[in-house]
């Protein structure tokens, strides 16, 4: 079950969208009860991708009122934050590798009235919440590298969500949210729904196969996170 019973939300990840359609897509999404839009940004060296451009970012809010859920895949986070427009209920989340100063970036983000999540990527230790936790709201718990949409899930990663979840319950962590990212289809939602998870970033493999958007797949997952939320 999710941590301290949380409810369960989709986050849609709209680097997988396809632009041309954005609006539309945006449109149906709400209509379909997504919880949030997930945002990648990427600058080309903290990972070798580039993300969603800052000004497309700002078109994205004039056609939504739902709160954005931002992963920052960037060198020096401190630059791009006050860049954001971050709004109440947003999800801002980092990398503990992406600065040296990762307390004066906390401290940064804890000046605006957003959630603040740390990205666990598959090498990334889980011993970094040691330092961080009393600090942070969440956890984006990546199953595969981060930079690019489509992997597969790295099968190592679910017994490091099987750690995770360990590590929590023992250090009273149960109000910290588990936020999934990567090859997140039906199936291994189901799986990670057992492993405390409660937020879900939807993409190519689920509701944007070949950036086209499936209402039918969006609406198993949603009947599935219905069925947890009871």
């Amino acid at each position: 079950m999710s941590q301290n019973n949380i409810k369960t939300k989709m986050s849609a990840s709209l680097m997988c969208a396809d632009p041309f359609h954005i609006k539309n897509d945006i449109n149906s999404l709400e209509e379909n009860g997504i919880d949030y839009l997930h945002i990648d940004i990427m600058d080309g060296h903290f990972v070798s991708n580039m993300g969603l451009g800052l000004d497309w970012i700002k078109m994205i809010r004039r056609h939504t009122h739902l709160p954005l859920d931002f992963h920052l895949m960037v060198e020096n986070p401190n630059k791009i934050i006050p860049m954001l427009d971050l709004r109440e209920n947003d999800i801002i989340c980092i990398h503990y590798e992406s600065t040296y100063r990762i307390e004066e970036t906390i401290k940064q983000i804890k000046k605006y009235q957003v959630k603040l999540f740390m990205a666990v990527s598959p090498l990334t230790p889980i011993c970094i919440l040691d330092q961080i936790a009393p600090y942070i709201d969440g956890i984006n718990f990546m199953t595969i590298n981060p930079g690019f949409s489509g992997q597969l899930i790295l099968p190592t990663t679910i017994q490091k969500a099987e750690r995770l979840l360990k590590y929590l319950k023992q250090n009273n962590l149960k109000n910290i949210e588990i936020e999934v990212d990567g090859n997140m289809n039906l199936e291994n939602i189901k799986t990670f729904l057992t492993y405390g998870a409660n937020i879900f970033v939807l993409g190519t493999s689920s509701i944007f196969p070949n950036n086209k958007l499936n209402i039918k797949s969006l609406n198993q997952i949603k009947q599935l996170i219905g069925e947890k939320n009871k």
